[in-house]
């Protein structure tokens, strides 16, 4: 025979006590629950991810980019009806002094032709101010017949070729000097203190990725421009080598060391915030976080040096601003801006 399971003869002239204890029985439950959560928190969960203050290096690096330009360019217009022989292609190296277009000069001989009989007459005449308007003439005519012939003022590459259209009937060649070659790039406003004529770095060519080359500064801008949102200063570096694959127009990333540190005391950048009163921390002291000024020195992309407010060892929040208050200071909800020094 199956055996029934019974209440207690006591319980069941009391139902009432059933309710009461089925109530106790939830409530220590809950309360279980609820002390073995709280025995197991810590800083780190209930105030946000934390780190130690620590030592270490720090290079600040400014970083920027921009493209290969070269030592000068220059660009020669002529008329089409003009020319009578083109000597060179886009591409071709040149020499200086080479001929690169060579026009029709007929009409500018007869000119210098007249001019040097012209000249000749004034002198047998021997009337100066006659002679001297002669001369005149005859060095105007002398330097049209001479641009005729159009040379290359400087050693390079000839980089466009432009025809006449209908709306023009004018050609043009450009020819750049590759004897030197330079980077040109952007530097934020608030880097370019940090920068001087002289200063070396290196460069890294997009299209030539295994090799770095080294640069000197040799150019600071003089003027701000607005650009994609922010404000820039054009800063020229020059190659101190130069290579054949290195062509004038690939992109380039300039890198110049301004900063370094050894054995520092620093945290990281995240960490920062921006108050009134200058840059914090938010320092975590008996499980709470409070509010602590300090004193920044170097920085870089990840690193800030402290040179006062922190020991080794402090325990800082790590991405202060994402907490809206913890213990029983508040964190300054400012946006974070990178330290340039203090």
């Amino acid at each position: 025979m199956k055996r029934v399971r019974r209440f207690p003869r006591w319980l069941v002239k009391r139902p009432w006590l059933l309710g009461v204890i089925v109530l106790v029985g939830a409530g220590g439950l809950a309360l279980g629950l609820l002390l073995s959560r709280g025995s197991s928190s810590s800083p780190s969960q209930s105030l946000g991810p934390t780190v130690r203050v620590s030592r270490g290096d720090i290079t600040k690096t400014v970083i920027a980019y921009g493209s290969v330009v070269p030592k000068q360019q220059y660009t020669f217009t002529f008329s089409g009806s003009k020319i009578k022989e083109l000597k060179v292609s886009v591409g071709d190296r040149v020499s200086a002094g080479q001929v690169l277009v060579q026009l029709d000069s007929t009409q500018e001989e007869l000119n210098l032709l007249q001019a040097e009989r012209a000249l000749a007459e004034a002198k047998a005449q021997g009337i100066p101010a006659v002679i001297r308007e002669k001369e005149l003439a005859y060095n105007l005519a002398k330097a049209n017949f001479e641009n005729t012939t159009i040379r290359a003022p400087f050693p390079g590459v000839v980089t466009e070729i432009t025809q006449a259209t209908s709306a023009t009937e004018n050609w043009s060649l450009t020819l750049i000097d590759t004897s030197e070659l330079f980077v040109e790039v952007s530097v934020d406003q608030l880097d370019v203190p940090s920068l001087r004529v002289g200063q070396r770095g290196i460069a890294v060519i997009e299209a030539l990725p295994d090799k770095t080359w080294p640069v000197e500064i040799v150019k600071i801008g003089g003027r701000a421009m607005s650009r994609g949102g922010s404000t820039v200063v054009a800063v020229t570096a020059k190659l101190l080598q130069t290579d054949p694959s290195i062509l004038v127009g690939y992109t380039a990333r300039l890198e110049v060391t301004v900063a370094s540190a050894q054995n520092v005391l620093r945290v990281p950048i995240s960490a920062l915030i921006s108050t009134g009163r200058g840059w914090a921390v938010m320092k975590v002291v008996d499980n709470q976080a409070v509010t602590q000024l300090v004193t920044v020195g170097i920085t870089s992309e990840l690193w800030a040096e402290i040179k006062s407010g922190l020991q080794e060892g402090d325990v800082i929040l790590l991405n202060p601003t994402r907490t809206a208050t913890t213990g029983t200071t508040p964190v300054p909800q400012i946006p974070f801006g990178t330290p340039r020094g203090s």
